[in-house]
């Protein structure tokens, strides 16, 4: 009777075994440079895009991982009052041959990337607030601002983009947002979270508060959602397990605690890459309310931040130190 709950027990860690992800490392890609700033970043086939905040959006040709190089950075400014006002690169999106750049001060700029080398403005839009980060829906793109809420803008014509709505929420800065149609969720760091109704088309929205137990005291960094259930990187406490069948009242089913704070999420079909200080872990959500951890890659004198899949590579950014930033990429087995 133990022989046979021995090789039972064998047989479950084989198969688990498996069935898990790893990851291996492959390549890395790191640059000294002062007054960076890291947030997200996105890949397109063999260009990867990296806002860098103050520096500009830095663009990199990633086809051959021994010579990952830059082809062009993009800077811009305006004149203001006789000041030169640079914007910011905060965050961007690539959709085909278009780059939707969170530029701070400048707004959004929408940039055509058909040559990677040689990109050009298409549209800008821009409303006195400096535009953080910004999701593309349809003919639509979410803005988040920087201590100022959510605005969304038509993008039918880049000669005339126009504001169709808005909610303003003083000193709420959205770092990530997370469309459910109809239902749009945003995180804004020690301010919590928010939910909005949209109508349709797009546009007129209203929002609706998670019930007040649920502002939580430290950073939501990042919401992911798949189906009913919601993964939050919830900083100091790691990964909170949400059951949001019910959109406007999110429930915690679990949290796990992580290596470090919870900084960035990614799901990949049935599993859950989180970054969380020196650390990235893995974790299959076959169950979604009850992920497993299975994998874990530790590099303490790494800061990993922002995670992005491509062609079976994992890239992850980080920081190394005041003055250095990289980007690390990883087979995926």
């Amino acid at each position: 009777m133990k022989k046979i709950t021995l090789l039972i027990l064998v047989y479950l860690i084989i198969l688990k075994v498996i069935s898990a992800q790893y990851i291996y490392p492959a390549a890395v890609y790191s640059v000294e440079m002062k007054n960076f700033e890291l947030s997200n970043f996105d890949i397109n086939d063999t260009i990867l895009y990296l806002p860098l905040g103050e520096s500009g959006l830095h663009i990199l040709d990633i086809s051959d991982f021994k010579d990952i190089h830059e082809v062009f950075v993009y800077t811009e400014y305006e004149k203001r009052s006789r000041k030169k006002v640079y914007g910011t690169a905060y965050c961007v999106e690539v959709i085909e041959d278009k780059a939707y750049l969170s530029y701070g001060a400048l707004g959004l700029k929408i940039l055509s990337v058909s040559d990677p080398t040689m990109p050009y403005v298409l549209g800008t839009y821009y409303r006195y607030q400096d535009v953080y980060c910004s999701k593309v829906y349809e003919n639509y793109a979410l803005l988040g601002y920087r201590g100022m809420g959510m605005e969304i803008v038509d993008l039918s014509n880049l000669d005339d983009i126009n504001m169709v709505s808005r909610n303003n929420i003083r000193d709420f800065t959205v770092n990530n947002i997370q469309i459910v149609p109809p239902y749009v969720v945003i995180s804004g760091g020690s301010r919590g979270l928010r939910t909005f109704k949209f109508s349709e088309p797009f546009t007129s929205f209203k929002q609706s508060e998670f019930p007040r137990s649920y502002l939580i005291d430290n950073d939501a960094n990042k919401l992911l959602i798949k189906g009913a259930t919601g993964y939050l990187a919830n900083d100091i406490r790691g990964l909170s397990v949400l059951n949001v069948g019910i959109p406007l009242y999110p429930l915690e089913v679990q949290n796990i605690r992580t290596n470090g704070k919870a900084v960035d999420l990614l799901i990949d079909r049935n599993y859950l890459y989180v970054t969380c200080n020196g650390a990235i872990e893995i974790y299959d959500i076959k169950d979604p309310e009850k992920p497993d951890k299975i994998f874990e890659h530790i590099d303490k004198e790494k800061e990993f931040k922002s995670l992005k899949m491509n062609n079976n590579y994992l890239y992850v950014s980080f920081t190394d130190g005041k003055r250095k930033y990289g980007i690390a990429i990883f087979q995926v087995e």
